[in-house]
């Protein structure tokens, strides 16, 4: 009989297979696609800046009123991700 804590890491290997597995597919579309992956990357460069400018600004503000501007502006931009990336 298999005991809660061997489940747990059995469905651990899975997940973590199959994340492999993913990674290892999206590196072979970006292979074959090489222009279109550069162009990604620099756009995500380009969002990680703007994110560390966005950080820059709220860490001007008081310490309770930054956590709760964090949460908005994360809130703001899964939404935003979700209708450009997924809606559209």
């Amino acid at each position: 009989m298999q005991t809660k804590a061997r489940r747990t890491v059995n469905q651990g290997n899975d997940i973590s297979d199959m994340a492999l597995s993913i990674f290892d597919k999206v590196r072979e579309i970006k292979r074959g696609n090489p222009s279109i992956a550069r162009n990604i990357d620099k756009y995500e460069r380009d969002i990680r800046q703007s994110l560390q400018s966005i950080h820059k600004q709220i860490g001007k503000l008081d310490q309770h009123d930054r956590d709760l501007v964090t949460i908005l502006v994360i809130n703001g931009l899964h939404r935003t991700a979700d209708e450009v990336l997924i809606d559209q």
